[in-house]
């Protein structure tokens, strides 16, 4: 049997990971004021701040998985209740109390990524009729052209007809 990974390493991890996504958390709220506000600056500057977080996110996750890979644990729900089952009480109680609020904070930056996210696309949208109205396009001369981008239906109308 291979021995279990020590808990002092995984609590550790599982901490920094759980300080990474509340990093991401604030900042996807700040990112939620900045496209409220239309501040284009901050944004850039949010996602840089975003891209950074989401770099340490990744390499905290790589860590804990291989500490788990080592120890033959699959880091999936099945072999995280398996290994809890196999600690002390106290140590199972530590160790699921940390990965609840993992999973809890991860919940909520999946969210607010989702708020944000359907606020860039309304916006995009709005950009693209904006856009279709000053060139003079209609909208219902657009296609999807072979590349599945749209196209503008009416110059291909008015070359038909010459």
């Amino acid at each position: 049997m291979t021995a279990l990974p020590p808990l002092d390493q995984i609590n550790a991890l599982t901490s920094q990971g759980i300080s990474f996504l509340s990093t991401l958390n604030e900042l996807l709220d700040a990112e939620h004021l900045a496209l409220q506000q239309r501040d284009i600056t901050q944004l850039q500057s949010l996602v840089e701040q975003k891209t950074a977080t989401l770099q340490q996110l990744e390499e905290n996750n790589q860590a804990r998985n291989q500490l788990f890979s080592a120890a033959n644990i699959t880091p999936n729900k099945a072999g995280l209740l398996n290994y809890q089952s196999q600690l002390s009480e106290s140590q199972a109680l530590s160790f699921k109390t940390l990965w609840s609020e993992l999973e809890q904070i991860l919940h909520q930056v999946n969210d607010k990524n989702k708020r944000n996210e359907i606020i860039i696309t309304r916006n995009s949208r709005n950009l693209e009729q904006l856009m279709s109205i000053i060139r003079g396009q209609n909208q219902k001369n657009t296609l999807y052209n072979q590349s599945g981008n749209k196209g503008n239906y009416a110059a291909q109308n008015s070359l038909g007809k010459a």
